[in-house]
């Protein structure tokens, strides 16, 4: 295991990777197949339905009114990228979905490594190296979009949604030798498009999703429990639309609607 030396851990990832639902899984796994087994043809009037009856499922499997209700968050998780020598790092977040404000630091070891915000001022990385500097626009952008992703981007329910859409059953991966399939969710939101992979309970089994610097990537969720009535991933597995595993993240704590520090979201000078 090795870290990968620069800026990628955008909340993009983060938000994606902590509070969705999850399917037991490890190890890399071959290419993805998507297999849609909706009709080529689906009238749009009732692919909507549909979509609208499997958003409203997907968000009682992962909290329902809980996650209505999520306001803020706090996550500490262990990160470790797939090489041959490395350290796993670890990242702290904190997010506060009411304000659309987010902060996440990076560690190896006790040293800061980077860290990003998210506030009404901006976007901005932060290292001790270069000190604090407006986040590039596509990074930045990832950030917003977070909010859309993982079960937290279930919350809003079928308000202000651009289109949502039920396209059918697909397999993405293959994980030592078990399918990693489900039914597709695709959720449009402000021009965010979250693409969900279910189970036949609505749980979220995996996800997909841009992430600055890397391109699309897959999550898979395993070791899911219920931490204030939503459900949140022990374990997340990362990987490349080819089947390459790239990340293993690992839950050690998460709390939900804290109240956060004064001076969470202040970004250093």
């Amino acid at each position: 295991m090795k870290i990968v030396p620069r800026q990628w851990l955008s909340v993009a990832t983060l938000s994606a990777l902590l509070l969705s639902g999850a399917v037991q899984a490890g190890g890399a796994g071959a290419p993805p197949v998507a297999r849609p087994a909706v009709p080529a043809v689906q009238p749009a009037q009732s692919q909507a339905q549909a979509g609208r009856a499997l958003l409203d499922r997907a968000l009682k499997a992962n909290g329902g009114d809980s996650l209505r209700g999520l306001r803020t968050m706090q996550q500490r998780s262990e990160m470790t990228f797939v090489d041959a020598q490395g350290q796993p790092v670890l990242v702290l977040v904190s997010v506060d979905y009411a304000n659309g404000w987010m902060r996440a630091t990076t560690l190896q070891g006790e040293q800061v490594v980077n860290e990003q915000f998210l506030t009404p001022e901006g976007a901005f990385a932060s290292t001790p190296q270069s000190g604090t500097v407006p986040l590039p626009r596509q990074e930045a952008r990832s950030l917003t979009d977070a909010f859309f992703y993982g079960a937290p981007g279930l919350r809003l329910g079928g308000e202000g949604r651009d289109s949502v859409k039920n396209l059918g059953e697909q397999t993405w991966l293959q994980v030592e030798g078990r399918e990693i399939k489900g039914t597709v969710l695709e959720v449009v939101t402000r021009g965010v498009k979250a693409t969900y992979l279910l189970n036949s309970q609505g749980l979220i089994v995996a996800e997909r999703y841009p992430v600055a610097g890397l391109g699309e990537v897959i999550s898979v969720y395993g070791d899911f429990r219920t931490i204030g009535g939503v459900q949140v991933p022990g374990t997340t597995l990362g990987f490349a639309p080819n089947g390459v595993l790239l990340f293993v993240a690992k839950d050690l704590e998460t709390k939900l609607n804290v109240t956060l520090p004064a001076d969470t979201f202040k970004v250093p000078e």
